[in-house]
């Protein structure tokens, strides 16, 4: 995260670049129409004979979600330009962590610094941002931390992968539903229920860079409804003998050794009987840092960072009648985090002398909800409820250990509420009115946060329907922001305040037929009193502003045998204003203006293997340093087998085929300009069920 000693040691400074327009190459672009030819004839064949292919109602591309207003409803109902991707599609494209799969959804894309990895959103993806501005659930339960508001998405990441049913992205300003966080979008991973597997399953994974990942997993529903399923696995990687990094020149010829390894424990277990389902989870992920970020010492294995985390979740839902539902949860989660690092104290003068710094966060916090679903009114479809989080312990301490010197230490806890209200009115038969409106305490900012939601959604024919979306959103300022301290100086942030956003968003979404989506979208993002650090003190000022203004396009076709043809394409015009850049609207740091993702799956030899293939393009993105990071795009094959082989499924994915090393956009604790990412990459998997 943050090393006290880094505001002594470092401060970078970024210059401003004109802004550019960015386009798609022509190769791509022949992609684009490429893909176009193709899956329009298909789709025009398809209403020839729409016996072939129609599905049953279960697999329609109109799927049922649950994330948008709190309760289930139909994709084409939801006040938003719902993204669903499902266990199956992981299954098919061998995604290996969360982050892979949310690369795969359209408008998002992630930055690896070789730590962390964070998301972005439609142009918005700030190096500084630790996923903070996305709020990540599991099963509807808030995953975010309560020191960082961090989101993990990669192996530092509550769950593996297989137990995932499916992926809800719900682009937009989502404070009117879940408060704090959703200012950008809300993820929400649902997870697989014990009967889907229905025994045992162990797995066993190798690949390059010397990967290993093992795994358990059972399942079970028992006559009298119970259903239990648990998974318990252990990965580790090697990763990169050497890296090098030009900047390091100067020692060890730039040659990080042996400083790429990563490792993680995983646990999570679920319990459902009658009305109650009762969820633990917990992850212990361990990553050497190779990079020299923070100011440490380039090629010292004395750094690494170190996560855990803890949840237990007691939910209860019961239909009290046809026309009212009770949902009651209470829960518990812990998160601890810890960096080793070793430092020159004398910054680079004679003599070297090497320091060990440690940086710590512990944090402790219980809560649960209240929540009421009702059809009482004619028309009206209702959700109105109550959650409550209570931050018990939100501590940082940093300090180095011999000579002993402590640069920060505090703890704090406060209570956060929120209450929210939202309907869905039917006006006419095609007509629905979706508004909401929430109201939070949050005991880190002053005042009270009112944010609605308003939504009107028209079904102009049985197969096109059209939205309008407004809604606002707020981010409370978390302990790191507020209470960082540099060195000995009381320079904590005791006046910063919440961020804002509004957003607007205008969608058209067509279903010509059983399995096929069209979904067009224009959004407007609009952000103030951004949360900026000073490269100086290493305060937090609300000194920052963000204009987000794109379009969305998506066409997609599913088969009932598996076979899938999807194609998105995103761009967007992010530009940001703050005193880096002398309060002058430049383009955003971090900020591709194209995204384009293609996806294709085929069932192979009657179905009892299936190939998938995707392609990710990303475009240039903007450095700290005012350069260019270049445009990159990832193709990855995954062959997986549907039906056993002598008893096992096998699967092979080949990610980065074309061996192309993608630069990251490196941040201010970087020295790096960009990172240079791995090329080409092999993966293993064998899975025996019983």
């Amino acid at each position: 995260m943050c090393s006290g000693v880094f505001s002594m040691l470092t401060s970078r400074s970024t210059q401003n670049l004109s802004t550019n327009q960015g386009n798609l190459s022509k190769l791509h672009l022949h992609k684009l129409l490429l893909l176009l030819l193709v899956v329009y004839p298909l789709s025009v064949r398809a209403q020839k004979n729409d016996e072939l292919f129609d599905l049953p109602l279960t697999q329609l591309v109109n799927v049922e979600v649950q994330t948008a207003s709190r309760f289930k409803q139909k994709s084409s109902e939801a006040p938003s330009a719902v993204e669903v991707v499902t266990g199956e599609d992981i299954r098919s494209f061998g995604w290996r962590t969360l982050a892979d799969a949310l690369t795969a959804m359209r408008g998002l894309y992630v930055r690896d610094d070789r730590n962390y990895t964070y998301l972005g959103v439609r142009g918005f993806g700030r190096t500084a941002d630790y996923t903070s501005r996305v709020l990540i659930m599991v099963n509807g339960r808030r995953m975010n931390d309560a020191v960082f508001d961090q989101g993990f998405t990669s192996e530092e990441f509550m769950l593996d992968t297989n137990i995932i049913d499916r992926i809800e992205y719900i682009p937009g300003s989502g404070s009117s539903v879940y408060g704090a966080n959703a200012v950008l979008g809300v993820v929400n991973v649902i997870t697989k229920q014990g009967k889907d597997f229905n025994g045992l399953r162990l797995t066993g994974e190798t690949g390059s860079l010397g990967m290993y990942r093992g795994r358990f997993t059972y399942g079970k529903q028992w006559d009298n409804g119970a259903d239990l399923l648990l998974n318990a696995s252990q990965f580790f990687s090697h990763g990169n003998n050497t890296l090098f990094f030009p900047e390091f020149s100067e020692i060890n010829n730039g040659n990080a050794h042996n400083m790429d390894r990563e490792r993680s424990s995983r646990l999570f277990g679920r319990l459902s009987y009658r009305d109650f389902t009762i969820t633990a989870g917990y992850v212990d992920r361990f990553r050497r840092v190779p990079t020299a970020s923070f100011g440490a010492v380039f090629n010292d294995k004395e750094f690494f960072t170190v996560d855990r985390q803890i949840y237990t979740d007691l939910e209860y839902n019961k239909q009290i009648n046809t026309n009212l539902g009770l949902q009651m949860r209470g829960f518990h989660h812990w998160y601890d985090y810890r960096t080793i690092e070793a430092y020159d104290l004398n910054a680079g003068e004679f003599p070297f002398l090497r320091v060990i710094n440690k940086d710590v966060a512990a944090t402790r916090w219980w809560g649960g909800e209240f929540k009421l679903t009702g059809t009482h009114f004619k028309h009206h479809k209702w959700v109105t409820g109550v959650d409550f989080q209570y931050d018990q312990r939100q501590q940082m301490t940093n300090y180095d250990l011999n000579p002993y010197y402590l640069y920060n230490n505090s703890n704090n806890s406060g209570v956060r509420v929120g209450a929210y209200i939202q309907d869905e009115y039917r006006l006419t038969d095609t007509v629905l009115f979706n508004v909401g409106l929430r109201l939070d305490h949050h005991h880190l900012i002053d005042r009270l946060q009112l944010n609605p939601r308003v939504g009107l959604i028209w079904h102009a024919t049985p197969t096109l329907t059209t939205k309008l979306l407004y809604g606002s959103a707020f981010r409370a300022p978390n302990i790191y922001e507020r209470d960082y301290v540099y060195l000995d100086a009381n320079a904590s942030n005791p006046n910063n305040r919440e961020e804002l956003v509004k957003s607007y968003e205008a969608i058209a979404e067509w279903y010509p037929i059983h399995g096929v989506r069209f979904l067009g979208t224009v959004f407007f993002n609009d952000l103030k009193k951004l949360l900026v650090q000073d490269p100086t003190t290493a305060q937090f000022f609300n000194t920052g502003a963000a204009h987000s203004l794109g379009f969305e396009l998506q066409g997609e076709r599913r088969w009932d045998n598996g076979r899938l043809i999807k194609l998105s394409w995103t761009y967007n015009q992010t530009d940001m204003r703050d005193e880096t850049s002398e309060n002058h609207w430049a383009h955003a740091i971090n900020s591709p203006r194209n995204l384009v993702k293609v996806h294709y799956t085929e069932p192979l030899f009657n179905d009892r293997m299936r190939l998938g293939l995707e392609e990710i393009f990303i475009d240039k993105r903007r450095t700290l340093s005012g350069e260019t990071a270049p445009a990159y795009h990832l193709f990855n094959i995954n062959i997986t087998a549907t039906k056993p082989f002598f008893g096992f499924l096998p699967s092979v994915g080949i990610y980065n085929v074309l061996d192309q090393h993608p630069k990251m956009v490196g941040g201010s604790e970087h020295i790096q300009d960009t990172l240079r990412m791995d090329g080409r990459t092999v993966r293993f998997r064998l899975e025996r069920g019983f």
